[in-house]
């Protein structure tokens, strides 16, 4: 394949009348630039009819018309299911004639075999959503996403068969994805463009090239998976700039398109070119920033409006499609974020998205809608008005109860050794470990890979906190203490492995106390586990007058005279996790740099709310919380260890 820039630069001297043996001549060299000619783009929508959408000769085209596709990326979980048509005509205002949907496995098929599509994940009302408003559609399913959520998608479950090796064509991983795979076709199988919805293209898996290039025999897999369960629309994977095999030709598979994740000039798409073949140039991912690891900066690469627009031009001017990553960020509601090796992701997902987290236009959203309209001759709808965002008063916390308080009657499981958060058939939150020792407690105590965020507790008193952050002498502690006592470790999941993600790394994504403890070199056996996955806090809270001696729950509620999405300011609290009205916010830390939680308006209430906070670090500076309207940056204190890497 020739280099598209070269291709249209013979194209478009055609269109303006010069010959090109006068590229060379002194009056060529001398006269103005010709004009150049704007990018395709079809005026076809879905419209309930069928349509044929083709990717072919160097272009897509919409029922034989060229076309480009310029798109906007959001997901399912990080926006409420209440806001998708809003952020869909805000998307339409921008400019775009798709929306591109990542779907979270592990959000639809939270528990082996029991599928939701309901809420925050009914991705069939979404492609409708997408027809209504003259929108094409893209869905990118996984079965791994990245996306910086939790596992990159893939559900926990998946861990309790550690010898099933994920991303591969591992029999049983091949049928797991089949069984996700047929649910979603038969959600929107019927909504494909040839068969009269907005449904153009699906993605399968994404970025493999980073974990096992250049051996596609799991992408093959998956291609023939997509084509059994009834997709016929056009398939496609893609690699990030950096990927080596996007050098190899061999690495294409037939009908499956090649894109480019992060293609920004004319070096990265050489690269690719081989592997692109006579698709045309696709870049499922042109970032409007990065995202953030809690003891980093809120990410500022790729943000500015100047670097975003000159990316976009340069596709623009290269009549390549693209979906801007991300359109809308949105939050990492709950346990649903990702990490990088062992580096946590922030709760905001912002992304310096043109839709900032609140659902609000941005800046960058008017310069890039400006761009769009003025190369694209479209005349677009006014967006919506943007939602209101209010500020909360003060709410002052008086009630506490020790977390201890609300462990279960009786432990979750009983074992000689500590059992895994997953063969505690849990998801996500806690597990706290429990050992007895009626004549004291003397000696060095050690834990042993403790995933991820480890409180020892004496009696109910936190004698250490241990982390691989802080380095492997925060996994020993000397003990002295006479009887009896009571031995218990918290173990934090903060979220699995999204950043690589596969067969190589998924030993890292298990949680709980997974090498036990010693003490003096010893193992310690015949430990209670209790599940404690908090999902909506806690219920039954019963205040206590005590002081805080280890991870405690406070309580409070607050009145609102108007509703609105707020910023509740932590910058008082250390290390924990906020509910309201039972929603869980997410997490928050103040290692930075993220000092707040996003609370949408739908989870508040004219008059009387209910909030709840953990803060695993006992007392907060200031038992207080207040609402703003805007993000809170706070400095970034960064671990002893690094943590973005394999050990």
């Amino acid at each position: 394949m020739h280099h598209p820039l070269i291709s249209r630069l013979v194209k478009f001297a055609a269109l303006a009348g010069i010959a090109a043996g006068c590229a060379l001549g002194a009056a060529a060299q001398n006269a103005a630039p010709a004009p150049t000619p704007g990018p395709v783009l079809t005026s076809i929508v879905p419209d309930g009819k069928p349509h044929k959408f083709e990717a072919r000769d160097h272009q897509f085209f919409i029922d034989g018309q060229p076309t480009m596709i310029i798109s906007g990326e959001m997901h399912f979980g990080r926006v409420l299911g209440e806001d998708w048509e809003t952020r869909i005509k805000q998307a339409k205002a921008m400019g775009f004639n798709a929306v591109s949907f990542y779907l979270f496995w592990n959000q639809v098929e939270g528990h082996e075999g029991k599928f939701d599509f309901t809420g925050a994940n009914d991705v069939r009302r979404v492609l409708k959503l997408c027809q209504d408003n003259g929108l094409w559609a893209i869905l990118r399913p996984g079965p791994y996403c990245c996306a910086e959520v939790e596992y990159g998608g893939i559900p926990y479950w998946t861990l309790k068969s550690p010898d099933v090796k994920i991303r591969t064509a591992d029999p049983k991983f091949l049928d797991w994805c089949t069984k996700y795979m047929t649910q979603v076709y038969q959600q929107v199988g019927d909504l494909e463009a040839s068969k009269g919805g907005p449904l153009v293209m699906v993605q399968i898996d994404n970025e493999i090239g980073i974990t096992d290039p250049p051996n596609n025999d799991y992408l093959n897999a998956l291609a023939k998976i997509f084509k059994q369960v009834g997709f016929s629309c056009q398939l496609f994977t893609c690699n990030p700039t950096h990927a080596g095999e996007w050098a190899d030709p061999a690495f294409r598979m037939p009908g499956v398109l090649m894109a480019r994740n992060g293609l920004a000039n004319d070096s990265m798409y050489n690269v690719s070119k081989a592997a692109i073949g006579d698709y045309p140039v696709f870049v499922p991912e042109v970032y409007t920033s990065w995202f953030s690891g809690w003891s980093e900066p809120i990410a500022t690469k790729n943000s500015s409006i100047p670097e975003i627009t000159k990316w976009v031009t340069y596709l623009l001017d290269h009549q390549d499609s693209f979906t801007l990553y991300l359109f809308f960020g949105g939050t990492n509601f709950g346990f649903y974020n990702g990490s990088n090796f062992f580096l946590p992701v922030q709760t905001s997902y912002d992304y310096a998205a043109p839709i900032d987290e609140a659902g609000r236009t941005t800046e960058k959203y008017t310069a890039l809608r400006n761009l769009l309209s003025t190369r694209l001759n479209l005349k677009l709808p006014d967006p919506p008005a943007n939602p209101a965002v209010i500020e909360i008063p003060a709410i002052t916390f008086t009630q506490m109860e020790p977390l201890l308080a609300t462990l279960p009657a009786q432990p979750t499981a009983t074992a000689p050794q500590p059992v895994s958060m997953e063969n505690l058939d849990q998801d996500y939150g806690f597990v706290l470990y429990r050992k007895q020792f009626p004549n004291g407690l003397k000696g060095t105590l050690e834990i042993k890979d403790a995933m991820d965020y480890a409180y020892i507790m004496v009696n109910g008193k936190t004698v250490q906190q241990a982390f691989r952050g802080l380095g492997p002498a925060s996994s020993q502690v000397a003990l002295n203490e006479t009887g009896p006592v009571t031995l218990d470790i918290l173990v934090y999941n903060l979220g699995r492995i999204s950043v690589v993600t596969s067969d190589r790394t998924q030993q890292y994504a298990r949680k709980g106390l997974l090498g036990g403890a010693t003490l003096d070199g010893q193992e310690l056996t015949g430990w209670d586990s209790y599940s404690l996955p908090y999902a909506r806090g806690v219920d039954g809270f019963k205040p206590s007058t005590a002081a805080p001696t280890g991870p405690t729950f406070y309580h409070a509620t607050f009145n609102l005279d108007k509703v609105g999405g707020s910023f509740l300011n932590l910058t008082n609290w250390s290390f924990g996790i906020v509910w309201v009205n039972g929603h869980n916010l997410g997490r928050f830390w103040d290692r930075g740099g993220l000092g707040s939680l996003f609370v949408p308006r739908q989870w508040l209430k004219q008059g009387a709310n209910d909030i709840t906070v953990l803060e695993l670090n006992g007392t907060p500076k200031t038992p207080e919380i207040t609402g703003g309207t805007s993000i809170v940056s706070i400095p970034a204190k960064a671990f002893p260890v690094r943590l973005d890497r394999a050990p």
